[in-house]
């Protein structure tokens, strides 16, 4: 059990204060304190080379990537790591401790004494570090043209990305940034357990894969089903039509009624669990690392240290899709606080990671997993509780918050979450702004929630409809310089924006449905990701028949959103901006993935009197044309620069983008030649 630190300071406190009025003890000369049992205890900088074709920004000078390996060890015994899954079955080195290594990218300033003393730590998506290509509109790499706009570069900050996930290693620029991670054995034998595995689109390399290796290749253990919708009764693939081809990797034959969006479902037995939460452990060492130590067990130096001295003041999480969800779990788990009770992180950016956690400290987790409408739905990540404040569930019985930990041990960081409105419909997001009976709840004032109207932005296959194109990427850099702000010079951040029950901006479905525009072809959906409380001790998980209430964003008689950050395209739109619906061949109905759709407005009134469309045309609502447009776009960008929620420079750039947008909107279609 880990006891909160004010506990341990108290009990700690009366055993060496003894009794009133005892004799103070002799004075002795004190000796060195031991090392914390759990830490980095070694630094490997394999690469260490000029960043940006040694291209200088600013008065910070020119930057250096170093690339390398830590190695890190656990203490099972060590109250803080109580809750990492198996950790006590993990093998141990002669000091009794769990050792694992992780890859790390440093990127900073040849000269650290121009630093601008904030660490920006990405928490790579699957090894990649993809809020850095956010930040900077460009390559994910360090070569000269990846430094795009320069947004970190030009401030002197000193980025970081290290590894929590295992996986093959990989190649590209940069590699992926990977964890190697104990398995676990009981007593030394084998664990096995049950499993369960899904797929769809049997072109895709990964069909057929396991994650975990079978304990026995015999059929009669394992169970493969199929079904064209989420909801649809699971089907069984005949034996004839599936075979395993070896312990990873199962053959499977579709059957005739099956398209690319088919889900298949296959329940197996396993073996060989790896210790995942050991990548919790590792992101925290290594920023304690970073942040304290001026060197390793060897004495090879902190590079981030000058002259022996910190100068990294405060240090901001960032990250996106998979990488937002750890940082909920991160913060949740307990992990915020190092093994000398300080605070690991002054601030957290999570983004689009709606009400979700990870499926990672678990026996036989899957960290790649994110449950949505369609895709993985039944796999754990999406449990109570699901917003930061501490609430009582009347379906589970238990009272808990996202900050219960971080509250009791005094480490909460500044937080900061960015979702897009596909959240609402895939990720149980008004579940941040309600309990689980539908009242609204107040966040702790060391939490901002902003809500966008624009989409996660994955792709679009499969889908029925053009995505939503509006980049979240502008109001990411806006958020992460508001919570720099905010830690580093106390300047309050700009005010939560989301839809809320509490003034009827968010509501029902049903309600919604109420509200969406007559658009002949494209009628109301009214598919979301419901919720229940699943029972995980079988696979496939048993879900409970009361559901969790969940709301939608409130619509305008566009079927656009009225509240949450209003982007320009939202406040002077184009189209019809919502969820992605699959399209036929690919389990049409249910929704697709979290990437939104975009269904263009009639351009005249002509048109929209033959389509029978609700929605105004380009010609009715913009009577000025492109200039009138313009003029209401930018109204609008300004309007969010001045509530801080974009940056004045990409305030600029998207004002200058508006022309060429409504230039867009009025091309004639594309026509297929035959």
């Amino acid at each position: 059990m880990r006891f909160p630190c004010w506990i341990l300071t108290v009990v700690l406190g009366i055993g060496l204060s003894g009794c009133q009025g005892a004799p103070e003890p002799a004075a002795e000369e004190s000796a060195a304190p031991p090392p914390a049992h759990s830490r980095v205890t070694r630094l490997d900088i394999t690469s260490r080379e000029p960043a940006f074709g040694n291209r200088s920004f600013g008065t910070v000078g020119a930057y250096e990537i170093l690339m390398g390996t830590a190695t890190a060890v656990a203490d099972p015994q060590a109250p803080l790591n109580a809750g990492i899954v198996d950790l006590e079955n993990a093998p141990r080195n002669a000091d009794g401790l769990v050792e694992y290594t992780f890859e790390f990218d440093i990127l900073k300033p040849v000269d650290m004494s121009r630093a601008n003393g904030v660490m920006v730590y990405e928490v790579n998506n699957r090894g990649r570090n993809i809020v850095f290509g956010y930040f900077h509109e460009a390559g994910r790499g360090y070569a000269e043209e990846n430094a795009g706009n320069g947004f970190l570069m030009n401030e002197g900050y000193t980025y970081v990305s290290s590894g929590w996930l295992p996986g093959a290693p990989g190649s590209g620029s940069p590699r992926p940034v990977l964890a190697t991670l104990p398995g676990a054995t009981e007593n030394g034998r084998t664990i096995t357990g049950m499993s369960m595995e899904e797929w769809q689109d049997p072109s895709s390399a990964a069909f057929g894969r396991l994650t975990y290796p079978a304990v026995t290749l015999e059929k009669s253990e394992a169970t493969l089903t199929h079904r064209q919708l989420q909801d649809d009764p699971r089907q069984p693939v005949g034996d004839e039509q599936w075979y395993f081809v070896d312990d990873m990797t199962v053959a499977i034959t579709p059957p005739d009624d099956t398209d690319a969006g088919t889900i298949y479902e296959f329940v197996y037995q396993v073996q060989d669990p790896i210790v995942l939460g050991l990548g919790f452990s590792a992101m925290r060492e290594f920023v304690s690392f970073a942040r304290h130590s001026p060197a390793d067990d060897a004495g090879a130096p902190n590079p981030l240290f000058v002259d022996g001295m910190a100068v990294l003041d405060h240090v901001v999480a960032v990250g996106s899709s998979q990488s937002g969800r750890m940082i909920r779990d991160f913060v949740y788990q307990g992990f915020n606080e190092d093994v000398e009770g300080r605070r690991v992180f002054d601030g957290m950016t999570p983004y689009v990671a709606g009400a979700r956690r990870t499926y990672v400290n678990a026996r036989f987790a899957q960290p790649g997993r994110y449950t949505r409408q369609h895709e993985d739905h039944n796999y754990p990540m999406d449990e109570f509780p699901f917003t930061f404040a501490t609430t009582t569930d009347p379906l589970t019985g238990r009272t808990d918050g996202l900050l219960a930990a971080c509250a009791a041990s005094g480490t909460c960081p500044n937080i900061i979450q960015v979702d897009a409105d596909s959240e609402y419909y895939g990720a149980h997001a008004s579940l941040i702004m309600t309990d689980t009976t539908g009242q609204p709840v107040e966040l702790p004032p060391n939490v901002r929630y902003w809500l966008l109207g624009t989409a996660h932005l994955q792709g679009n296959a499969g889908c029925r409809d053009p995505a939503n194109p509006v980049s979240p990427w502008p109001y990411y850099r806006a958020s992460f310089d508001a919570m720099v702000n905010w830690v580093r010079d106390g300047v309050e951040p700009p005010a939560t924006r989301a839809p809320s029950v509490a003034d009827g901006t968010a509501v029902t479905v049903a309600r919604q449905g109420g509200q969406y525009p007559t658009i002949p072809d494209r009628p109301y959906n009214d598919r979301i990701s419901e919720l229940g409380v699943r029972d995980f001790s079988v696979w496939p998980p048993e879900e409970s028949e009361e559901q969790y209430p969940l709301f939608v964003p409130s619509l305008d008689r566009d079927g656009n959103l009225v509240a949450g950050v209003i982007t320009p395209e939202v406040a002077a739109p184009l189209s019809t901006m919502g969820k992605a619906v699959r399209a036929e061949g690919f389990a049409e109905g249910d929704l697709c993935g979290v990437n939104g759709s975009t269904i263009a407005f009639p351009r005249t009134e002509a048109e929209r009197m033959e389509l029978g469309d609700s929605r105004l045309s380009l010609e009715e609502r913009y009577p000025g044309g492109q200039g009138e447009y313009v003029e209401r776009y930018g109204e609008a960008a300004d309007a969010l620069v001045a509530g801080r929620y974009l940056l004045p420079a990409d305030g600029e750039a998207l004002k200058a983008s508006a022309a060429a947008a409504w230039a867009a909107a009025h091309a004639p279609p594309d026509v297929d030649e035959e």
